[in-house]
């Protein structure tokens, strides 16, 4: 479950124009992967989409 959270979160950064993510951004993915609950992640990437004006 954790791998798909982390792909949720990866597209929704990838959809704010975050694309070239250093060690440490990649660990802090991780880590959120890791403590949200799948609806929770879906939200943030949801959050980060609208945040770069493409939803």
């Amino acid at each position: 479950m954790t791998d798909r959270r982390l792909q949720v979160l990866l597209a929704g950064l990838d959809r704010a124009g975050l694309y070239d993510l250093g060690p440490q951004d990649q660990e802090a993915v991780r880590v959120l992967a890791d403590r949200l609950d799948e609806p929770t992640a879906r939200r943030v990437a949801h959050w980060l989409a609208a945040a770069s004006g493409r939803p």
